[in-house]
């Protein structure tokens, strides 16, 4: 017993050196920012790449006509790149107005439901990569706002690198302090981790809201996954294993409104998940996929706080004579290092005073959060407004089983639909989690689903099943589909008729939501 807590304690110690000694090096090169406008400026003058500009959009009526309007005036010869934009479903006056601007391919896809993001992508993507007169494609959210300058400043920055991550800066038209902590914690990240590792060499996790690629890595890795947050990271860690290091640049930058604020952390299983599944490459892989994969493990705050409060408190009680290196002055000086590191970036950083405040409270934030998942907590601020009688008009539940892989739980889920919107209600005992308010039933169990999935449950219902394909038949709410068992089985030719929750003996899991399947995984590596 006594062996194995020197052994958790001296990995715990390892694990927050190097977590010391990695932040203090992401302070010090952050402080090397400059270098990205001298790399601009070098490469000014470089000879203009050809640019393929995706654009998904979704009723963005308010941003995606300015954002074409921006684009059609770029400092950039108009020859060298081409505008395509998705419309998944719109049922705006985007069409028209964008047809009437010009300048851009308009893509409709969706006539009777939305696609969806990474779908509607790939599909475009599989005939543009047909393309011989491209160097780079550059994807953007349609909720973007950008400068005369953006294209001149991807040629400048694509110049010698592979991928460019861009940056984000949010618009904050009232001042709040949500909005204060969001954006401050955001710019806090980009100015002293991504900045920091950019200058390291190190990989940046994608984000698809603007993203470069050059066209010869598409052509070898042969997709995108835009999914999610998840995906995006799972998408960066095939990226690097091919030898291929996504670079942060600050000067590739767009702007949105606060309210599209996106908190672009993956859950916590998905992460370990895909660590332990990749350790076996790590040996056949160079050292950068390596110190990927650990920096997918990079502690939050609470977790760094409490395994250094704990390494102080026990070596400050306990002295272990037969392991020295665990003592109390080692956990000391590295925790006075990362504290001072921490000052330090508060200047480096150039976040302003004003905004220090911001940043000290965000801890606070993100442990709410984190309470507010707490199911007994959960459970006491929905109780109310799930009891009251009058809050939803119509409601049905149904019988589910949710899996961890090995045992079958016995679960309800309710549907429940109120003013036009809907939400699923996942129950277990005195357990349970409401997805947001929906406008379709398919999102409103996915979101449930999504959350199951985080903590490593499955709910065994069709549409998470591998044999259903959703039935696209005009309607709003989405509920039906086709199992397709005795199709795969060759028993039929005809599918069968179903509905999203409906289960039965012949579940099996669907690819799309597993959190990773390890042997197709490395096939695509």
């Amino acid at each position: 017993m006594v062996n194995l807590l020197i052994f958790l304690l001296a990995v715990l110690l390892i694990y927050v050196i190097f977590f010391t000694i990695y932040y203090c090096m992401c302070v010090f090169k952050s402080t090397s920012a400059k270098k990205f406008l001298q790399k601009q400026k070098y490469y000014a003058a470089a000879q203009p790449d050809n640019l393929m500009i995706i654009i998904y959009a979704r009723n963005s009526e308010a941003t995606i006509v300015p954002l074409l309007e921006s684009l059609n005036k770029q400092n950039y010869p108009k020859e060298h790149y081409q505008i395509h934009i998705i419309l998944d479903h719109c049922t705006d006056n985007s069409s028209n107005i964008l047809e009437f601007i010009g300048g851009a391919k308009i893509w409709r896809v969706g006539e009777s439901a939305p696609v969806g993001r990474d779908e509607a992508i790939s599909w475009l993507l599989e005939g543009l990569l047909a393309y011989q007169n491209v160097d780079a494609f550059v994807f953007l959210n349609a909720d973007r706002y950008i400068d005369e300058n953006f294209l001149s400043s991807i040629n400048a920055n694509i110049a010698d690198e592979k991928i460019i991550v861009g940056s984000t800066d949010y618009l904050v038209r009232t001042k709040t302090l949500l909005g204060g902590i969001k954006t401050t914690y955001h710019s806090y990240t980009d100015r002293i981790f991504n900045c920091g590792r950019s200058l390291m060499g190190l990989a940046n996790i994608v984000d698809s809201d603007i993203f470069v690629i050059r066209k010869e890595v598409l052509d070898k890795i042969k997709c995108v996954d835009f999914k999610d947050t998840n995906s995006e990271l799972k998408y960066t860690t095939l990226l690097v294993r091919n030898g291929f290091i996504p670079k942060f640049c600050p000067l590739v930058k767009t702007y949105t409104s606060i309210e599209n604020f996106k908190e672009r952390k993956q859950s916590v299983s998905f992460k370990l998940s895909l660590v332990w599944n990749c350790l076996p490459l790590i040996l056949k892989s160079t050292p950068k996929f390596g110190e990927f994969l650990l920096n997918i493990l990079t502690p939050n705050f609470w977790f760094l706080f409490l395994v250094f409060a704990g390494l102080l408190s026990f070596t400050n009680t306990y002295e272990l004579k037969s392991f020295p290196v665990i003592n109390f002055g080692i956990v000391f000086l590295f925790f006075s290092v990362l504290v001072i590191s921490f000052i330090i970036s508060l200047f480096t950083s150039k976040i302003g005073r004003n905004n220090i405040i911001y940043l000290l409270i965000y801890p606070v934030y993100s442990l709410l959060k984190i309470c507010l998942h707490i199911p007994v907590i959960n459970t006491f601020f929905e109780k109310k407004q799930y009891n009251n009688e009058n809050d939803y008009k119509e409601m049905s539940t149904v019988d589910v089983l949710v899996t961890d892989g090995k045992n079958n739980l016995q679960c309800k889920l309710d549907l429940i639909s109120e003013s036009g919107l809907v939400k699923a209600v996942f129950r277990f005992k005195k357990k349970k989690y409401s997805s947001s308010s929906q406008i379709r039933m398919v999102d409103a169990i996915k979101e449930v689903s999504d959350k199951l999935n985080e903590h490593g449950f499955r709910i065994k219902i069709c549409q998470s099943c591998g044999y259903f394909n959703l039935k696209m038949d005009g309607s709003t709410n989405m509920v039906k589909g086709y199992c397709n068992r005795l199709v795969v089985q060759k028993e039929s030719d005809v599918p069968i008729d179903t509905v999203l929750w409906n289960s039965c003996p012949y579940y099996v899991p669907q690819e799309i939501n597993k959190i990773i399947d390890l042997n197709s995984f490395r096939e695509n590596l």
